[in-house]
């Protein structure tokens, strides 16, 4: 279950399913749980990842690890000296706009614009573009 600890009355309850799970002698899990990425947000991204991928002959998941080297400083981390990246489901909102932006900068830098997430009828077009491109992707 969650809880948002800031209003009074669901910290309460809170408490109260806590001390009976306690009471129980039950194994609990208790953690913070971070504001992620908005589904909007997510799927903003993968449709520019995806457009990025068809503009350039990029597979979506080829895109989709040009993004997160874009933005390694974030998505990157290393253990046993290799390098992985975590996925955009850990980022809250402020981090994935971050993201988004430095990958729309670099996009521009290469050639390929790419839409605001307010220009609607762009998404769509580009919507369509990647339909039509997906059996080369």
């Amino acid at each position: 279950m969650k809880f948002n600890t800031a209003v009074k009355e669901e910290k309460k309850q809170a408490f109260s399913y806590f001390m009976r799970l306690a009471n129980k002698k039950s194994l609990v899990e208790v953690k913070k749980i971070n504001p992620n990425r908005t589904l909007k947000q997510n799927s903003y991204l993968h449709l520019i990842i995806g457009y990025f991928g068809v503009h350039f002959g990029y597979t979506v998941s080829e895109a989709k690890l040009i993004y997160k080297e874009i933005n390694s400083d974030i998505y990157a981390y290393e253990k046993k000296g290799r390098t992985f990246y975590r996925s955009s489901a850990d980022l809250d909102k402020e981090a994935m706009a971050k993201t988004i932006d430095r990958f729309m900068e670099k996009s521009k830098e290469a050639g390929c614009e790419l839409p605001l997430a307010t220009d609607q009828e762009w998404l769509r077009q580009i919507e369509n573009e990647i339909e039509r491109a997906r059996h080369y992707l």
